[in-house]
């Protein structure tokens, strides 16, 4: 290696030598040297630039390799320079100048470096910034065409308000690519766009813009001027020209097209979100209040004096009548009224679990002898002793009899019946294991404005006894009667929310499930019930605990005869033992969402449509027994929504 670069060193010296001489006998030609590298190391080579160009190089140590370059003419210092960089770049490195120190840095770094910032950089002059700037079309639209024409390392962003390209990377490619934008940005051909006017005309609209344009365009190109004609029939405006000069005037015209200014003491004010009639009452004790506060006799003291306030509830809009300061301090509180609300949606999540468990077992015997009567020992519950005392009396119909006592008795009966030559007898075992699971899982969900109290009911109306009579009618007749009171039984949610400038939400909940335990008759039903009230607060979108109910209930009862049911083994026989065992688990949670524009209202409502949808989709794909399923009614899939985001922006 060292023995490549000496001969490059003597080759330099001659050529140097030479051009010295020539120097002396007449004109200075420009210096040069002839490079020849063969498997050089990267540092010898950035040794032998410094050299020659007098520069001070500062080494990034991540600069490594080995360099191959066979030149076959002199070059030239500049020439050198061009020949360095790109050896350089073909290596993944690069060279930043910053005054006379030259800094060598890999390729990913350099447009994060000091560089130069050029307004038409020399071709050959390495890295540097330039801020190019367009005239017809918007940089971010021409932004995604040229990045894949620029290096991985290069950097390319587009500025909007002065709608401008800022770009880092080499001269040469700069230069490419602002040939490629000049012949984009000029043939930029003109669209044509209806822009419909809500309040404005739209023959003044043009001709104030017209006028405007004129004056911004002079001196422009004929092919490049905006074309803008009002169409009467529909009060709309045709504009015609390229993408930047059309998005300026639609700009101007959404800024223009608003509601005329009245002139008088009486405006008339359309409300967007307020309701008139309680707008009107509002600003009704206002103007009381402004009678009030200045005496009469100072000055001023006409303050609110005549003035009025009307709600026309027909257009929801109010009629005020005042003078001076006055109508412009309700106008600013109208303005202030008149805001869209939040609105929140409000999510319960119920969940109540109960397991049960019961055991049973007693245990009845009788004897019957002709002499010495009847013997015997009921402890379940039934009238299995009755029946049995019925088989002792009459065998023919107490069978039956015995039949229709035990199909009322809960659980597994076993009976032996028999006589043993002088007596009688009945022995009856009843065994009951009971067990019982029960999950229900409710979501109730309601959708509210802010402050405005909402309740959703679901369930049923059950009918209850509260009294009854008979009245004595003719032919010794009489005729009864009943009065029943129907209350709701279910799930009743009762929400008032409270959204505070944060993301926060106060909430007066009122939370009651009621269910039917019981259903003997009318007026034997037993209702269970569960009731939150609370105040609580939360942050958007969090669920939270409102609050619940664990219950461990176990209940033993034993029944015996008294010193017969404590023998032991035989005691069994005047023993009967019933257990019961129940686990209750209730709990509420509630989520609240705050809706503060149409895009989060929309995304609430699809989703909760889409679950339904779905629902029936899969119940068409399993089909139902005796139905076709091509009758079966599907919701229809819910269009997708765009949402205008500069009128929202107004």
């Amino acid at each position: 290696m060292l023995k490549n670069f000496g001969v490059i060193l003597c080759v330099a010296i001659m050529m140097f030598s030479g051009a010295s001489l020539g120097q002396a006998q007449g004109a200075q030609p420009q210096q040069t040297w002839t490079i020849n590298f063969k498997d050089s190391d990267i540092h010898e080579v950035i040794k032998f630039v410094a050299e020659v160009t007098g520069k001070t190089l500062v080494i990034d140590p991540r600069v490594k390799g080995r360099v191959k370059v066979i030149s076959q003419k002199p070059l030239t210092e500049r020439e050198l320079m061009e020949l360095f960089r790109s050896v350089l770049e073909v290596h993944d490195f690069t060279i930043v100048e910053v005054g006379n120190v030259v800094r060598v840095v890999p390729l990913k770094d350099a447009r994060s470096s000091p560089l130069p910032v050029r307004d038409n950089p020399a071709f050959d002059e390495g890295y540097v910034t330039q801020v190019i700037q367009l005239k017809n079309i918007a940089a971010a639209k021409v932004l995604p065409v040229l990045r894949p024409l620029v290096p991985q390392h290069s950097h390319l962003a587009a500025y909007d308000p002065s709608n401008a390209i800022v770009v880092s990377d080499t001269a040469a490619n700069i230069e490419r690519i602002k040939e490629i934008i000049e012949k984009i940005d000029t043939a930029a051909l003109p669209v044509t766009e209806v822009i419909e006017l809500r309040y404005a005309d739209a023959d003044s609209l043009v001709a104030t813009l017209t006028k405007l344009d004129r004056a911004e365009s002079k001196g422009a190109p004929a092919s490049n001027t905006l074309q803008m004609v009002a169409d009467k029939r529909n009060n709309a405006i045709l504009i015609s020209g390229e993408d930047l000069q059309r998005q300026r005037v639609k700009n101007l015209i959404r800024r223009l097209d608003r509601p005329q200014k009245q002139t008088g003491n009486v405006r008339v004010v359309y409300l967007e979100y307020a309701t008139a009639k309680d707008v009107a009452v509002v600003l009704s004790k206002v103007v009381q209040n402004m009678q009030r506060m200045v005496p009469g006799g100072e000055k001023g003291g006409k303050a609110g004096q005549g003035a009025t306030v009307e709600a026309d509830e027909a257009t929801n809009a109010l009629l005020i009548t005042a003078e001076g300061d006055s109508l412009d301090s309700l106008l600013a509180v109208v303005e202030r009224l008149d805001i869209r609300r939040a609105q929140v949606l409000v999510e319960a999540i119920i969940v109540e679990m109960q397991l049960g468990d019961s055991q049973n077992l007693g245990i009845e015997w009788m004897f019957q002898n002709a002499d010495a009567g009847v013997f015997g020992s009921s402890k379940f519950v039934g009238n299995a002793a009755g029946a049995a005392a019925a088989l002792f009396s009459d065998a023919e119909n107490a069978t039956a009899a015995l039949a229709t006592a035990l199909s009322g008795v809960q659980g597994e009966t076993l009976g032996v019946a028999g006589n043993t030559g002088d007596e009688d007898f009945l022995v009856l075992v009843n065994l009951l294991k009971g067990n019982s699971n029960t999950n229900i899982l409710s979501t109730p969900t309601l959708l509210t404005m802010d402050n405005n109290e909402a309740m959703i009911s679901v369930g049923q109306n059950v009918p209850f006894v509260t009294g009854s009579f008979t009245n004595a009618g003719g032919n010794g007749g009489s005729n009864p009667f009943q009065t029943i009171q129907r209350e709701d039984v279910g799930i009743t949610l009762t929400v008032t929310p409270h959204v505070n400038e944060g993301d926060k939400v106060i909430m007066d909940i009122q939370q009651e499930i009621s269910s039917v335990a019981g259903s003997v008759g009318a007026s034997d039903i037993v209702t269970n019930q569960r009731k939150v009230e609370t105040q609580i607060m939360a942050r958007d979108g969090e669920v939270i605990v409102l609050g619940g109910l664990i219950r461990d209930d176990i209940q033993e009862d034993e029944q015996s005869v008294p010193i017969l049911g404590s023998i032991p083994v035989l005691g069994r026989l005047f023993r009967s033992n019933a257990t019961t065992s129940t686990k209750s688990n209730l709990m509420i949670f509630i989520r609240p969402t705050i809706v503060r524009d149409d895009e989060t209202l929309h995304g609430a409502t699809a989703e909760k449509y889409s679950y339904i949808r779905d629902l029936q989709l899969k119940q068409q794909e399993r089909g139902i027994f005796g139905v076709d399923v091509d009758t079966l009614r599907i919701l229809p899939e819910l269009e997708p929504v765009v949402f205008d985001e500069a009128r929202a922006a107004e």
